[in-house]
């Protein structure tokens, strides 16, 4: 003999699930790292040269920041029109990469790289929409006109492609007015 309230779960069961469901998604999603305080962590780590280049979807996710929140910029830029956000000293990298943010398309219009030693140096440039290769070798520099079209502030990276050797391979990352 079977009793046929035992045969399945009844509305208010189903609804206990639900809830008990609902309740850890909600846990879960507050539970994660907020993206502002991922980039206030991304930040920090550049500036210090603390890190290794930004992952494609970090570099994403830190323009998109920059555009949710443009104030980010000017706090990253100490309220000027563009400069490098990542570590530097007078705009000589040693890392084998360099951010810089620009505010707007009035703002540096050309980005400029040069070799601080004589060997040849190759590399990628890249906005979320554009990217670009250059080279540049002893006095001679790399001049990229960055694209005019948004989003802004706009996000800028420089990453040295590898040479093989393993050795630091220092530059210097401008940006510059374009008369």
């Amino acid at each position: 003999m079977s009793l046929p309230y035992r045969a399945r779960p009844g509305w208010g069961f189903a609804l206990l699930v639900a809830v008990v469901l609902s309740s850890a998604v909600f846990i879960g999603w507050g539970l994660r790292t907020p993206p502002l305080d991922l980039v206030w962590q991304m930040q920090l780590e550049l500036l210090l040269g603390e890190r290794e280049s930004l992952a494609e979807t970090e570099f994403e996710l830190l323009q998109d920041t920059l555009e949710r929140y443009p104030d980010l910029a000017d706090h990253m830029l100490d309220d000027a029109a563009s400069g490098l956000v990542s570590a530097h000293v007078a705009g000589a990298v040693d890392l084998g990469y360099a951010y810089a943010v620009r505010r707007s398309r009035q703002a540096a219009q050309a980005l400029l790289v040069t070799s601080l030693t004589d060997e040849r140096l190759e590399f990628k440039v890249r906005t979320v929409e554009t990217n670009g290769r250059g080279a540049t070798s002893g006095d001679e520099s790399f001049s990229w006109r960055l694209p005019d079209e948004g989003p802004f502030p706009q996000l800028v990276e420089v990453l040295l492609l590898p040479s093989g050797e393993g050795r630091i391979r220092p530059m210097l990352v401008e940006l510059r007015e374009v008369p």
